[in-house]
């Protein structure tokens, strides 16, 4: 009788945990692993400039006013997967590009590449192992989830758009918006409507590369 009373209790403690949503950290995150990924890096970007009079970040691959900045590698990844770290979301609204300047030379593209506009807001969310993410869709319902709004999602290498020869008014405001079709794909940094947090580097998805902690 004694047994049967343990057994009893052992089940309706199973039951609470799952109807209390008391589970395990594997479970709570919709699409994860059911395992930790060994060896295995994702892509990070990190914030590394804010404009007041726009209210915009520059987030990316470096920051660049540091000298002993960490780069980022969108190509094998650069941090382990099981490590914690926050995820970039973004949200896309079709924002116009507010009037920065865009400074320098460029490198392989120009300046305006590096520097492309995101199309609406980003934001980060608590630190979080990659390896917790089962696939893209996983991550962007985690963004989604996290601010409470569908059109959040996971952001990405390639979030930054550019219109050739933007730079401070030029292609800003309503100009921005009726060039839309002008619109070329940007990289390696961007600009969005935010102030995220710089004392960590958050996880971004690219398409193009195997860099993720997930799968596409």
């Amino acid at each position: 009788m004694q047994t049967t009373s343990i057994i009893f209790a052992v089940l309706v403690l199973k039951l609470y945990q799952i109807d209390g949503n008391v589970l395990p950290t594997e479970t709570t995150i919709a699409g994860s692993q059911s395992k930790q990924l060994s060896g295995r890096k994702g892509l990070t970007f990190i914030k590394w400039d804010h404009l007041v009079p726009y209210g915009i970040d520059l987030v990316g691959c470096r920051d660049w006013y540091n000298p002993n900045g960490f780069n980022c590698d969108p190509y094998r990844g650069d941090t382990d997967c099981n490590e914690q770290r926050t995820v970039l979301c973004a949200k896309i609204d079709n924002s116009p590009r507010p009037p920065y300047l865009v400074l320098g030379n460029g490198a392989a593209m120009p300046a305006a590449f590096y520097v492309g506009w995101t199309l609406g807001h980003i934001s980060t969310t608590l630190p979080v192992a990659g390896s917790s993410f089962r696939n893209r869709a996983a991550v962007d319902a985690y963004c989604a989830q996290y601010f409470g709004n569908t059109g959040w999602r996971v952001a990405t290498f390639h979030n930054g758009k550019v219109i050739r020869n933007i730079n401070g008014t030029t292609y800003a405001g309503e100009s921005w918006t009726t060039n839309a079709s002008r619109m070329e794909i940007g990289g390696w940094s961007y600009y969005a409507f935010g102030n995220v947090r710089n004392d960590v580097r958050s996880w971004v998805h690219i398409t193009d590369q195997p860099a993720n902690c997930w799968s596409n």
